[in-house]
């Protein structure tokens, strides 16, 4: 019964469950009659996992249902967080990404990093890993992995293409960024981007001939640029070389935030595969992040000059 119905997240203690995202209602609601067996099953497994692994975050499926659990301890009781996940991965086109932005980044032969920002919550992962199934299917390729939990169901055959997921330890992304490029991936994922020398080896690869994409916590585009700039610096000592290196990576960034029912994502988008792109990069360089936005604007501008009346919404 559980997987019929709506919710976002299932906050699961040992003698009552709680959903939230439930179309209709207010934050949280009991679980309903019925799905006790359900619930008594999903936390079985999810003890088990912790058991065996010894870890606070993990993927967990039950009855044909993926969910991203974290462990939460609370005065009284251990509380399964569950996210429920998507069964399968959307293409570009059904998470209402701008098809300007998905032409973009579907291009043949691109390189450099590609940076999913926005706040908690907002589906970054999903489009991350949309766009690069689109492309695996596309072009065919080898796309690798580097996740803390692997949350979407990327791994197998995209088309003609694959995807090996991995996961990596909080603390080890870097390690495992050096790693996954032994193994000669035409596209690199990482997860949350939030470690220095996870920062550094994202674009060290992006100036290595690789297509690397990557989520970020960030307010907006030139926040996101900030923040990978300041945790990347953490990792590689000089400021300069730091700016450099994301200046000459960068490819394109995408903040977005859901909105409305269905939740929608608002979109601000930043480029840099174009040849008059030199200003922006060299902003970048200089570390005037502040700056960029008036970048994104302008761009913004030019894309609904050449839309069709139709198509501006």
């Amino acid at each position: 019964m559980l997987q019929s119905l709506k919710f976002k997240d299932i906050y699961l203690g040992r003698s009552r469950a709680l959903l939230s995202g439930v179309p209709n209602t207010k934050d949280p609601v009991s679980a309903p009659v019925g799905t006790e067996q359900d619930l008594a099953e999903l936390r079985r497994e999810c003890e088990a996992i912790e058991a065996v692994t010894s870890r606070e975050e993990f993927p967990v499926r039950c009855g044909n249902v993926a969910y991203r659990a974290s462990v939460m301890q609370t005065l009284e009781e251990r509380v399964y967080v569950l996210r429920r996940m998507p069964e399968s991965i959307l293409k570009p086109e059904d998470l209402s990404i701008h098809p300007g932005y998905v032409e973009k980044l579907t291009r043949p032969g691109l390189s450099g990093l590609v940076v999913v920002a926005g706040p908690f919550g907002q589906g970054k992962t999903t489009t991350a890993s949309s766009i690069v199934a689109a492309r695996l299917c596309k072009f065919g390729g080898v796309g690798v992995t580097i996740e803390d939990p692997p949350e979407m169901p990327l791994e197998g055959n995209h088309g003609e293409g694959v995807c090996y997921q991995t996961w990596a330890e909080r603390g080890e992304f870097g390690e495992a960024c050096r790693k996954a490029a032994r193994w000669a991936p035409s596209i690199l994922l990482i997860g949350e981007i939030r470690e220095p020398e996870a920062a550094a080896e994202a674009l060290r690869a992006s100036i290595n001939g690789r297509l690397v994409f990557c989520t970020i916590h960030a307010d907006s585009v030139p926040m996101a640029i900030e923040r990978i700039y300041s945790l990347a610096v953490g990792a590689i000592g000089n400021p300069e070389d730091a700016a450099g290196l994301l200046a000459n990576g960068l490819l394109a960034v995408m903040h977005q935030r859901l909105e409305g029912e269905p939740r929608k994502p608002k979109l601000e988008f930043l480029w840099l595969g174009e040849q008059d792109c030199v200003g922006v990069r060299n902003t970048i360089r200089q570390r005037k992040f502040d700056q960029v936005g008036n970048e994104v604007k302008a761009q913004l501008n030019r894309t609904l000059v050449h839309l069709p009346a139709s198509a501006k919404v």
